[in-house]
């Protein structure tokens, strides 16, 4: 068999058993499934994530289970800044054998609102190349403000924000103590700016209480 004709008779199978209208109908149901749920979502709006068919794929040689055609569905948000304005955040594909019958599905958010809209990942690093390496050491006066400020990145990614805005405080109230004439000039610019990216994203995003918030501000 020719690849055209593979292909030819993939889609006709496709069309053939609606495989594309199946995948709809099932991530449909996974949408309802989890309306209200964000950590499911990757802390998206639900309302604001597009599926578009993407293709289908035919997989053979699994280790000796079936060949089958995967039905892939991506999910996209808006954005002015990616082809055709819109950013895939993830995707969903159904998996059918050769009859049509559905053998598996898989659902993946590959990427969470709170980290894509502050890139916190780059910040991150971007401070760590400023840090001397001798604050890492515990007998250092140093020590202290920069095990604060990876315990806001760390609890951030976990979704602690009460806690990441707790150890913000405690950043700020340990820098004030110590002087900031302690600290090389360029590592204490970049965590400066790093503690408030993640405290402002935390205030006008409403993540953590008033009470909280005046505690850093």
């Amino acid at each position: 068999m020719t690849e055209q004709e593979l292909e030819i008779l993939l889609s006709k199978r496709a069309k053939t058993f609606d495989l594309k209208k199946n995948a709809f109908e099932t991530l449909n149901k996974i949408f309802l499934e989890h309306t209200n749920d964000r950590d499911f979502w990757g802390s998206f709006q639900q309302v604001d994530i597009k599926p578009i068919f993407e293709r289908f794929e035919y997989h053979i040689d699994r280790q000796h289970r079936d060949s089958v055609i995967k039905t892939r569905i991506g999910l996209y948000i808006e954005n002015q800044n990616w082809t055709d304005n819109l950013e895939p955040i993830g995707y969903y594909e159904l998996e059918s054998n050769l009859n049509g019958e559905v053998v598996d599905n898989c659902f993946v958010i590959e990427k969470e609102k709170y980290l894509k809209d502050i890139e916190i990942i780059s910040h991150f690093q971007s401070m760590n190349n400023k840090l001397p390496i001798d604050y890492l050491k515990r007998n250092h006066i140093q020590y202290q403000f920069v095990s604060y400020v990876s315990m806001v990145g760390t609890l951030f990614v976990s979704k602690q924000f009460k806690a990441a805005a707790l150890f913000i405080r405690r950043a700020y109230v340990n820098l004030e103590t110590i002087g900031s004439e302690q600290f090389d000039k360029d590592y204490l610019t970049e965590a400066k700016r790093f503690l408030k990216i993640v405290k402002d994203y935390l205030v006008s995003n409403n993540l953590v209480t008033e009470g909280i918030i005046n505690e850093i501000n």
